[in-house]
């Protein structure tokens, strides 16, 4: 699966409406450097909760620099891997 490209679809749903977001080519990015703000990083843990299985009081208790960091922590709780990215979107709740 593609972290990269989940990462950028996961974004465009936690970001509002009525803001662009601008897709990242890099998971090391520093996470201010994203665009995105505190509450799209909470709905991004709880968001990557739903794919791989980890209970959201767990995810929401994350803390990250970067992308790559929080998908590692989420891939150290996981108890479910998705087989694609659009599969993985299938299970998010929101």
């Amino acid at each position: 699966m593609n972290d990269l490209e989940l990462f950028n679809r996961l974004a465009r749903l936690a970001r509002p409406a009525h803001t662009e977001y601008v897709p990242l080519t890099d998971l090391n990015t520093p996470f201010p450097e994203t665009g995105l703000d505190s509450m799209d990083g909470l709905m991004l843990s709880i968001f990557y909760g739903d794919i791989y299985g980890v209970p959201d009081e767990i995810a929401k208790e994350f803390v990250f620099e970067t992308p790559a960091q929080l998908l590692d922590l989420i891939k150290q709780h996981k108890t479910m891997e998705p087989e694609s990215v659009d599969a993985a979107l299938e299970r998010v709740k929101w």
